[in-house]
């Protein structure tokens, strides 16, 4: 590993990797430094290329080539901006069009000397249910409601994998889900009724997921989201996470 791997970097490259692994698309291509992903537009994460090495960068060739297969998958061709992509490739491809989609925050934890507690009204299976795969669908934003795809992806989850439903009164109000991957822990998909929100209910099924990591061998944690979520920035913060980079999804609307 090179010096410059060392401290933020190092993080930053051995997250965005794991995404790939805990966040699986159904088709991945490499591209040079780029992992280009296909999940039938279900996730952004799934439905982009992300650099997966430092100073990742593609000539003009790949980059068309890129934008050729998504458009034939009926997609925008898009790609991460994190720090590994190279300021080159970015003003690259900036020449080319691509404009702004939304931007997020890649956020870590360390679990050394966390003591997470569990929600007695939270319980945790090994696989989706039914009725996660349609509880998740059924609070997510409308572009995000196809339970097919979403079932598609965290079917594919290779490392061990735990998904969450909160009941209250027999009723499931929130889900969540997290997969470890050589020590890495991610959290994704936390949804809760609306109706349940500001009463503290999200943290705790965060930290019921959190421990559930912490059992099956996390050390540490990450997790993406949104710049404009200050909610759950906040709720994350106070378990411990912090800012580890900023990254811009851009894209190309023909």
């Amino acid at each position: 590993m090179s010096s410059e791997l060392y401290g933020g970097l190092a993080e930053v490259l051995a997250c965005e990797q794991r995404i790939v692994n805990c966040w699986p698309a159904q088709s991945t291509l490499i591209f040079g430094g780029f992992a280009v992903r296909f999940a039938h537009g279900y996730s952004g994460r799934a439905n982009s290329a992300s650099a997966i090495q430092p100073r990742a960068h593609l000539g003009e060739a790949d980059i068309a080539a890129i934008e050729q297969l998504y458009r034939e998958a009926g997609l925008p061709p898009t790609f991460r901006d994190t720090p590994l992509m190279s300021r080159a490739m970015r003003k690259r491809l900036d020449a080319r069009g691509y404009v702004l989609k939304d931007a997020s925050f890649g956020m870590i934890a360390d679990f050394t000397d966390a003591d997470f507690h569990r929600r007695a009204d939270v319980e945790i299976k090994r696989e989706p249910s039914r009725e996660w795969i349609e509880g998740i669908s059924r609070f997510q934003t409308p572009d995000k409601r196809s339970p097919e795809h979403l079932e598609a992806i965290v079917a594919a989850i290779r490392f061990p994998a735990f998904f969450a439903t909160l009941r209250q009164a027999s009723r499931a109000i929130g889900f969540g889900c997290g997969a470890v991957d050589r020590g890495y822990a991610e959290i994704a998909s936390v949804m809760l009724d609306p109706a349940a929100r500001g009463q503290g209910i999200g943290h705790g099924l965060v930290e019921t997921l959190l421990a559930e990591a912490v059992a099956a061998g996390a050390t540490r944690g990450f997790l993406q989201v949104e710049s404009n979520n200050r909610v759950a920035r906040a709720l994350y913060q106070k378990l411990g996470y912090r800012d580890l980079y900023r990254y811009e999804t851009i894209w190309k609307r023909d």
